[in-house]
């Protein structure tokens, strides 16, 4: 006894000994998470350059030519990434007072590209509290950069989320698909817009994030606990919003491929031109894979050898055509049409519980075809109305065979399952800044959801939800650097139909319609030209959707027509600073406090219900750091702690996301032309649950990746890197392992 004591002290000690030797590397050593935005390094640059121009003497003394010289560099960076604000390039020779004026005037360019990003991003696809008080500006969204996830070489959207604090991959093993939380909340509780258009799909609320490629998305905004009324109904954790591109010059292109491990191929092309008053932008995307490796220290199965991941196959490409119009400075009216298509394979459970059953199942169809109007009327200055119409349809198709040789389906396990979902809708918004201290803004969201499903030689079944919200949200700019933001909105779903299927018989399924309400706030202050600090609260609802109210997920779990909304309030404080020329420092704690939790209740291994469970708690911290050590050195850090406990049931635990997450990289500019990025992800353990209903705890893991960007020439960049450097065998959930040691190259062409 005493000697098995002394076993569990020593592996405890070398446990918690490795993880903080990790976080002493991750935040002591250049290892840290994504690259500091050109903006906010620029407004840093020009912040020092105005202090030196002032506290100078008068006269042109040595500190003005070396000013000039060094805001023409700064200017020549934000050039060459399209960010400089439409400002002309800065004089080679001016006065003191010529370059004060000439930087105050790009520092507001900046601020202000900052909250609306012209050109490089799609402005009517934005929803955004911001709040502007002078001389900085607080926005209540973060946002991911395409040159983040670009030089990662990261095709895909979940890898790029992963990217930023508070967010943490997840692994849906039995459908083969990914999604995220933030701060806690999974995909079903952050609704996914594309141009501020919902996109998810209407049966579930989930959506498969593998399938969206990042090649032409140009900046991807996230909204944690306190959203925007404007989104509409079920934004309970947050909100995530894909900027699409859109060009700037008169003709640009942009368009390369590359190769992976696992026989990954990737492709993309965009192109656009854009005159006075219109502008086109066209892009192709095309990923296939034959299947990702297994690390090698993984312990072979029956179901899973050793080498790569059985089944694990995927094919998605992309098109996508948007045209626009614009009269003038204040209207533009666009039209967007997209055809997204993909195939996958479902990998078999690889774990040792003789309690899960495989799934032998494959998706040859998962497909969407959308069609988008989005327009902008300015009326007088200072006032707007916009529209968002949108008709997504979903096509999917899946297959569950006998067994592992996926040929034969006489089983009562097999089938052929095609789903049929359509959603039509509209986003009607309005807003005015001509009241004097308040900037007001009001929303109007309706949404027409139908799922039609029945397995092959059944009778088709469908389901219709409408969805409505209105929403109201006024900024009050309270002092020179105060300001408030207040909101309210109220949600409804409203069932239509909905079809149960017993005995050989169609019959309908209880209805049960729901309403909620929202309310929020947040003060926002400037405490001096380079700190911010916010506390904000939201209280924040999502409805039931039409799986999880009806859906016996093909004999796994027991309909729940009465379940109830989910609630949630959010707290949060914030803290930023700009420290010195180049160095952004960002603080955040968050308590979440849910009721009428939603999860998954065993009544026996494998078989499930949906239930509103009680009372939640999520209550966390986040941490990141951003800086250019040197000139050829920068430096990117963050880390998150999440604690999530279920206070009404704890035996039940809630599952998915671990206590702490580091990432860190580095980015060494090595010879011009010439950089190599370095960075880590250190994840603790979190609990999971598998198919059978057991609670289990995955072990922590720290992956290493080490890339080159090589710039050939103008046009032509060269990609090359690894992953998962020491080969760690890892899962996010119970039998279904992560990608091993992998590595890729891929070359692109800009024009």
């Amino acid at each position: 006894m005493f000697t098995r004591h002394l076993f569990f002290l020593r592996d405890s000690m070398i446990r918690r000994g490795r993880f903080l030797f990790i976080l002493f590397v991750a935040w002591c050593g250049p290892a840290a998470p994504q690259q500091s935005d050109p903006v906010i390094e620029a407004l840093t640059a020009l912040q020092s350059m105005a202090s030196r121009l002032h506290n100078g003497a008068a006269g042109a003394g040595p500190e003005v030519a070396e000013t000039a010289a060094e805001l023409r560099a700064v200017y020549a960076q934000l050039l060459e990434r399209q960010r400089h604000a439409g400002m002309q390039a800065p004089p080679e020779r001016a006065s003191r007072q010529d370059l004060l004026a000439y930087i105050a005037a790009f520092r507001a360019r900046l601020e202000e590209q900052e909250r609306r990003r012209p050109g490089s991003a799609f402005d009517l696809g934005r929803i955004e509290v911001s709040v502007t008080g002078e001389p900085v500006q607080t926005v209540a969204a973060s946002s991911l950069d395409e040159s983040l996830y670009r030089e990662r070489n990261v095709r895909v959207l979940p890898e790029a989320l992963n990217l930023a604090p508070g967010l943490h991959m997840q692994r849906i093993g039995s459908r083969n698909e990914r999604g995220i939380f933030v701060r806690g909340f999974d995909v079903r509780q952050v609704p996914l817009y594309v141009d501020g258009i919902p996109v998810y799909v209407p049966y579930d609320g989930y959506v498969d994030l593998d399938r969206f490629l990042t090649d032409d998305i140009s900046e991807v905004q996230i909204a944690k606990g306190f959203t925007s009324p404007l989104y509409g109904p079920n934004a309970i954790g947050g909100a995530i919003n894909l900027i699409s591109k859109a060009p700037v010059r008169p003709l640009q292109f942009d368009l390369g491929g590359g190769y992976a491990s696992g026989g990954q191929i990737h492709s993309f092309a965009n192109a656009g031109s854009r005159w006075k008053r219109l502008w086109v932008q066209g892009g192709f995307s095309w990923l296939s894979s034959d299947s990702f490796p297994v690390s090698g220290k993984f312990r072979p199965v029956p179901l899973q050898p050793d080498g790569n991941r059985v089944n694990a196959y995927q094919t998605d490409y992309k098109t996508r055509i948007r045209a626009a119009w614009t009269p003038n400075e204040s209207d533009q009216y666009t039209f967007t049409y997209a055809n997204q298509q993909g195939e996958k394979g479902n990998p078999p459970y690889a774990g040792s519980d003789p309690l899960v059953r495989p799934r032998f199942w494959q998706w040859p169809q998962w497909d969407k075809e959308s069609f988008y109007f989005i327009a902008n009327k300015g009326i007088g200055t200072g006032n707007y109305l916009r529209a968002r119409l949108f008709y997504d349809k979903f096509n999917n198709l899946l297959k569950a065979f006998d067994d592992a040789r996926y040929v034969s389906q006489t089983k009562p396990s097999s089938f052929t399952s095609p789903y049929d979902d359509d959603t039509q809708g509209a986003i009607l918004e309005a807003g005015s800044r001509k009241l004097g201290r308040h900037t007001l803004k009001a929303s109007f969201f309706y949404k027409d959801d139908t799922h039609r499903e029945g397995n092959l030689g059944e009778p088709l079944r469908s389901f219709r939800d409408q969805s409505l919200s209105a929403g109201i949200e006024d900024t009050i700019q309270i002092g020179e650097r105060t300001s408030a933001v207040a909101g309210l909105s109220g949600d409804s779903i409203r069932v239509r139909n909905a079809e149960d299927f017993q005995q050989g018989r169609v019959l309908p399924f209880p209805r049960n319609d729901l309403w909620a309400f929202n309310a929020q706030a947040g003060i926002f202050h400037a405490l001096t030209s380079a700190s911010r600090l916010r506390f904000t609260f939201a209280r924040k609802t999502r409805l039931p959707t039409i799986k999880d109210r009806y859906s016996y997920r093909l004999g796994q779990a027991i309909p729940n027509p009465g379940l109830r909304e989910e609630r949630a309030n959010n707290w949060e404080a914030g803290y930023s600073h700009l420290l010195g020329r180049a160095t952004l420092v960002e603080a955040a704690l968050f308590l979440n406090q849910i009721s009428n939790s939603t999860e998954r209740f065993f009544v026996q291994p494998n078989i499930y219900q949906l239930r509103n469970l009680g009372e939640a708690r999520h209550l966390g911290g986040e941490f990141g750091l951003r800086s250019n050590l040197t000139r050829s050195l920068l430096w990117t850090a963050n880390y998150t702690y999440l604690s999530r406990k279920n206070l009404t049931v704890p035996a039940i635990l809630l599952v998915g996301t671990p206590r702490h997450k580091v990432y860190s990289a580095a980015t060494w500019q090595l010879l011009p032309g010439v950089s190599l990025l370095a960075d880590l992800l250190y994840e603790s353990s979190r609990f999971y649950q598998n198919d059978a209903g057991l609670f289990g705890r995955s072990g922590p893991y720290t992956l290493l990746g080490l890339g080159t960007n090589i710039q050939l020439g103008r046009r032509w960049n060269l990609q090359a890197g690894a992953g998962n450097l020491l080969d760690r065998n890892f899962f996010l959930v119970d039998g279904y392992p992560e990608p091993g040691r992998n590595a890729y190259v891929s070359l692109r062409f800009r024009f």
